[in-house]
């Protein structure tokens, strides 16, 4: 599908981008110029940044799905079914977030896939002197300007998460005071609140959100109704839930009735 005649952001257009390499075995940058309206070079970092991710191969003119030593289309990890996910809702959300961090700001961004659209929207214009703190190799890498102030958190690496985990990592941020935390999870609702697959990457949300002034949590639409294996906190709890204009009104409004703080961003 052709996204002519309108300005996408990165994020959404590089997730577009690997579902097409993901759904046809390949692109090249030809095909990445005309659909998406993008310059050569533009297509081309596209692809080095996907590439450098580890999400995709490059090949001359082009890209590829990855591929085993012996020549197979290697499986979808978790941060590959991630990023693929919701690209325009992300997008939006990550817009409204980006357009209220004030300069001076200290945010903690954590390694949803979420958090990196919100860092890719701040990089297009990031506010004077902002320190961004954040437990993703992703945002990391990919963190830059003179503005922007780049802490990565110490701990163990989650290769399947792209996540930095673990206690060092929850003592490392419990020693900091932050602005605001970004956070998100696999899952949300009333009963179970947000909640993520693994322990670990519970213990340093709980730690940011005990660091910082305030949590804003960063869920789409589609992750409402579901609930994961571990809960990281109560939807109440959040000093603010950020989501798409796609959730249902019943939703919404069964949301809102328990005392929630919400914001359908479009």
């Amino acid at each position: 599908m052709s996204t002519r005649n309108r300005a996408v952001p990165a994020a959404e257009r590089r997730a577009q981008i690997l579902k097409r390499i993901e759904k046809s075995g390949g692109v090249t940058l030809g095909e990445i110029v005309r659909l998406h309206s993008v310059a050569p070079l533009t297509a081309h970092r596209d692809l080095e940044s996907l590439a450098h991710d580890g999400l995709i191969e490059r090949v001359r003119g082009g890209a590829r799905a990855r591929r085993s030593s012996r020549g197979q289309a290697v499986h979808s990890t978790a941060w590959q079914h991630r990023i693929g996910q919701a690209p325009e809702a992300k997008s939006a959300m990550a817009r409204y977030v980006a357009a209220t961090v004030a300069p001076g700001s200290t945010l903690f961004l954590d390694s949803s896939s979420t958090a990196l659209a919100v860092a890719d929207a701040l990089m297009h214009d990031p506010p004077f002197s902002l320190t961004v703190v954040t437990n993703s190799p992703m945002i990391a890498a990919g963190a830059c300007g003179d503005p922007v102030h780049v802490v990565v958190c110490p701990g163990e690496l989650d290769h399947a998460m792209r996540a930095i985990t673990g206690r060092w990592t929850a003592d490392f941020i419990a020693r900091l005071r932050l602005d605001t935390a970004f956070v998100s999870g696999a899952g949300l609702t009333l009963e179970a609140g947000l909640t993520t697959s693994r322990q670990p990457i519970s213990d340093v949300l709980n730690a940011a959100r005990s660091a910082a002034a305030r949590t804003v949590a960063l869920v789409d639409s589609t992750k409402f109704g579901r609930a994961s294996l571990v809960s990281i906190a109560p939807a109440a709890d959040f000093d603010l839930i950020v989501t798409d204009a796609q959730l249902p009104e019943d939703t919404e409004a069964a949301f809102r009735a328990a005392g929630v703080s919400l914001v359908l961003a479009s």
